[in-house]
């Protein structure tokens, strides 16, 4: 698999891992009843990150990846409580996810940047 290939595969796993996970995370707190200020505290941190990830930015897919512990964290909390629902599961399962594609996603742009720039260095025969 050529590294365009996983740049074309990581993409759209991150994007649909996000929103997904957005939407996970809504729905847990609309069924637990929450009131407004709770969607405000757990959806903002990552709803800032939108117009990075939009304009495929390598440094907000790095930031997402430092922020997504704080909820893996979270989530993990949730599941050792005494009634875990199963969109904690989700939670956890989307955490994962877009932990690893978003990591995996910046890790091969930045690889493919760095074998661009080498291509034009490279003196003319």
């Amino acid at each position: 698999m050529t590294l365009q290939q996983k740049i074309n595969l990581a993409r759209p796993l991150t994007h649909l891992s996000f929103y997904l996970m957005l939407l996970a995370m809504a729905a847990n707190a609309w069924l637990q009843g929450a009131p407004a200020v709770i969607y405000f505290l757990c959806l903002f941190p990552l709803m800032i990150f939108i117009p990075g990830l939009i304009s495929n930015n390598t440094r907000t897919l790095i930031w997402i990846c430092f922020v997504i512990l704080m909820y893996f964290a979270m989530a993990v909390d949730n599941l050792a409580g005494p009634a875990p629902q199963v969109l904690d599961w989700v939670e956890l399962a989307l955490t994962v996810i877009l932990f690893n594609a978003a990591m995996m996603y910046a890790r091969w742009k930045q690889a493919l940047g760095s074998q661009l720039q080498a291509q034009d260095q490279e003196p003319a025969a």
